[in-house]
């Protein structure tokens, strides 16, 4: 079973985050899962930054 607004609750699937690209054909990519998996760790490997990340639950 994955991450859905069954498994989850509606809260976490729509917080009311709005993302804007900045061209049309720029991509948006999601890291979703469990806590403690590595999420920021990949996020901060892939930018090269070191940001701490959260939900907005």
């Amino acid at each position: 079973m994955g991450l859905s607004r069954e498994s989850m609750g509606i809260k976490s699937v729509d917080c009311g985050l709005e993302i804007k690209k900045k061209e049309p054909e720029d991509l948006v990519i999601a890291l979703a899962g469990n806590p403690n998996v590595g999420k920021s760790t990949v996020f901060n490997q892939m930018t090269g930054m070191n940001q701490h990340t959260g939900s907005c639950i």
